[in-house]
């Protein structure tokens, strides 16, 4: 009896020392817990309120046009599963009705004088250059808190560069069932197919604390996995695979040139006077006319489609949009020499080589 008295006494002690622990840890990150709450809550709002692409199918009220895009995200998922040994999965057999209206943004930060992001760090995942918000007003918070107010680092307070963009798809990297987006069945069908095969592939692999890494491999598989795909389904000099390939030269095009200019900016911020000589004044300035320089630049680009140098000389251009087109294609070409070399245009045994050689969260 005494035994269990004393048992009893040590778990009421060390359950009050949990409760304890527990509680510095929730008033320690409560931003943290208020964020992860607030990220939970989007979520499940869009897992409750999404359908099955079984019930669309059956709805007589769903647009026929519809239903064809969902029967190529269903061939799509296949393909994936099957050809190119990503892992299996409930992701993308639901859609949530955006009712036209974008759902989810990225905060994006970057250094106002060298290409290097700013990070967000969180339990199990690790570090991002990116956070994102299921509200709008929270996400122009923290965009305004490190464009205005800065973070104190190494005795000094840097204010960065900073971007919003709106998201029309993401992975949570298996912690729930992923659903599609009504407005990605907007896209045609390469596109629609590459954009599956990119989300799967964060699913298959994730690797933490590499947010380059992870997005340049979903680009690569994304696109050659699409080309595949339009291959088998409709032959090789098919319109279709050729109309899909022709829609990506301006986006090539683009990234070579962001690339390009990424490269001839990093070498101004790293140049001696620029880093030994300039006050602050003088480095906005130099970077004020580069960065305007690379807008006029734009028009030396062939683009198909005009809109992409219009649409770029109307951004406001700073840092972080040289970091994200990094980002996601700075190691492309790496990525085609190792598939072509090592691996003879096997996208599965390219997929499963990088699968099997880095942890996936």
């Amino acid at each position: 009896m005494k035994r269990f008295k004393l048992n009893r006494k040590k778990a009421l002690k060390y359950t009050g020392v949990l409760l304890l622990i527990l509680s510095v840890l929730a008033i320690w990150q409560r931003e943290l817990i208020a964020y992860g709450l607030l990220q939970l809550a989007g979520q499940l709002e869009v897992m409750n309120n999404s359908r099955r692409f079984e019930e669309l199918k059956k709805d007589t009220n769903f647009p026929d046009s519809l239903k064809a895009k969902i029967k190529i995200i269903e061939e799509a998922r296949k393909f994936g599963m099957e050809k190119l040994g990503m892992k299996s999965s409930q992701n993308y057999t639901k859609i949530y009705d955006q009712k036209g209206e974008d759902i989810l943004w990225n905060v994006s930060a970057s250094y106002p004088y060298k290409l290097e992001a700013y990070e967000w760090k969180f339990p199990i995942v690790g570090k991002f250059s990116y956070k994102g918000y299921f509200d709008l007003e929270k996400a122009k918070k923290e965009r305004d808190r490190l464009k205005n107010e800065g973070e104190r680092i190494n005795d000094k307070t840097i204010k960065f560069d900073t971007n919003i963009r709106s998201v029309s798809a993401w992975s949570t990297l298996g912690w729930f069932e992923d659903v599609l987006l009504s407005t990605n069945l907007e896209r045609d069908e390469g596109d629609l197919v590459e954009l599956i095969l990119h989300e799967l592939t964060h699913a298959t692999l994730y690797v933490k604390d590499s947010v380059s890494f992870n997005e340049n491999l979903a680009n690569f598989v994304g696109e050659e996995g699409s080309k595949l795909f339009l291959e088998e389904k409709y032959g090789k000099d098919s319109e279709e695979l050729n109309d899909y390939i022709f829609s990506l030269q301006d986006s090539k095009k683009y990234r070579n040139f962001m690339l390009l200019a990424s490269s001839s900016l990093d070498s101004l911020y790293n140049s001696s006077s620029f880093l030994n000589e300039f006050s602050e004044n003088q480095k906005e300035i130099a970077k004020q006319k580069y960065l305007n320089f690379i807008k006029l630049k734009i028009d030396t680009v062939s683009f198909s489609n005009k809109n992409w140098s219009k649409r770029f000389q109307e951004r406001e251009l700073n840092n972080t949009n040289f970091m994200s087109v990094r980002r996601y294609n700075s190691s492309q070409d790496t990525l085609k020499i190792i598939f072509e070399e090592k691996f003879n245009q096997d996208l599965k045994a390219f997929l499963k080589y990088f699968a099997d050689k880095y942890p996936s969260l």
